[in-house]
């Protein structure tokens, strides 16, 4: 297939949907296809490198968040359309909105996917209770962007009942973002100095790593614990305000990818204490690497389906709860260890491969339909040019 994926920007590592497109753009020319991008950063010999397009405050807002917004480049970008078999969006903003617009003008099939969850905007505008607030955001999306298309990619099983709770009437593929197969345990894990906690995820009001540097603070375990925060956000100096002065040894990073499975393998617990997620690929990649997470139970976020039992979950927000579970983990080391060959066996059933086979399949069913369509059409005009005869 032509596969034209369309997503703002393709150049931001620390942006989870950005990973997402890129491993989803490699996997699936890695099974054959010609996959172009449309964005910012893009840097294909087929692909688009739009501009990046400024909107007053907004921008800036966004930029802590590690969001650009792409601009509309009518010429090029249809270019790129013409001999596409499906285009597939990754947001959506402008850019997308217009890009689904020409798609269409030209008879292009299209899909899309579910990333921007309406929490996380509220969250970090405050309004993160308002749960009026949050059902606009769902209808906003649903009528300016997502009702123009028959099938939706959820990363989840609870984005996907979301979309359903909120009128969304498109075909929901649930499909996770799916780890990359070089996410794997390692073959000895060592003992560490100090115990090794790790979270990823960015550094933002939603995500919750206070309750984590929280739950250190409060852990029997305080001075023996090292936990690292890999990721940014506008979160970033409250943090290493808050750690500094409840005496938690805490490093801030970002790793590339030999770097990030090198510290899972070598880490001894990994906790995900974000209350809004859509899926979460950081704690499935995580677990594909032998390790046992402690989840938040937010019941909005889907990272609880990853929890094998009541001890890898703490009640969202409740750090005295969260600092129990670490400290249950980290004195049972055997069991530990036995559950984080456990953890990575269940994680295989996220891999990208059966991801990428999922989507394949959704592309399909939009191109049959795009065709039978098509063919309806030709035949009811040909029917009436013959009444007319």
């Amino acid at each position: 297939m032509n596969i034209v994926i369309v997503i703002d920007l393709i150049d931001n590592l620390t942006n989870g949907s950005v990973m997402t497109a890129r491993r989803f753009a490699d996997g699936l020319r890695e099974r054959g296809h010609d996959v172009r991008l449309v964005a910012i950063g893009a840097e294909g010999e087929r692909d688009v490198a739009v501009k990046e397009r400024y909107v007053p405050v907004l921008s800036e807002v966004s930029a802590k968040n590690q969001i650009k917004f792409g601009k509309f480049e009518r010429a090029r970008i249809a270019e790129a359309f013409k001999d596409a078999d499906i285009v597939h969006f990754i947001f959506p903003f402008k850019l997308e909105k217009k890009c689904k617009k020409l798609a269409d003008e030209m008879g292009v099939p299209t899909t899309a996917a579910f990333h921007v969850q309406p929490e996380d905007v509220s969250y970090n505008v405050h309004l993160e209770r308002s749960a009026a607030v949050n059902n606009y955001i769902y209808s906003y999306l649903r009528r300016k962007f997502y009702a123009k298309f028959n099938r939706i990619h959820c990363p989840s099983k609870f984005i996907a009942n979301q979309l359903d709770r909120h009128g969304y009437n498109a075909e929901l593929y649930v499909i996770s973002n799916g780890y990359d197969r070089d996410f794997r345990p390692p073959e000895t894990r060592r003992r560490n100095e100090k115990f090794e906690v790790v979270m990823v995820g960015r550094l933002s009001p939603e995500k919750k790593q206070k309750v984590l540097i929280a739950a250190v603070a409060q852990s029997k375990f305080k001075d023996r614990i090292h936990l690292t925060l890999l990721g940014n956000g506008p979160c970033k100096k409250k943090l290493i305000k808050q750690a500094a002065k409840a005496g938690v040894d805490v490093t801030f990073g970002f790793l590339g990818k030999s770097e990030l499975i090198k510290k899972l393998q070598t880490s001894d617990l990994y906790v995900h204490a974000s209350t809004v997620e859509i899926e979460a690929i950081a704690c499935i990649e995580a677990i594909a690497c032998g390790l046992v997470p402690v989840i938040s139970d937010s019941d909005l976020s889907a990272t609880p389906q990853f929890a094998l039992d009541e001890r890898s979950l703490f009640e969202n927000d409740n750090s005295a709860q969260l600092a129990k579970k670490m400290d249950y983990w980290l004195e049972n080391e055997a069991e530990r260890l036995k559950m984080g060959e456990i953890y990575a066996a269940s994680a295989k059933k996220y891999s990208l491969d059966n991801s990428l086979a999922l989507a394949e399949r959704m592309f399909i069913d939009e191109i049959n339909d795009k065709k039978g369509a098509h063919a309806g059409q030709e035949e009811h005009a040909a029917q009436e040019a013959q009444g007319a005869l």
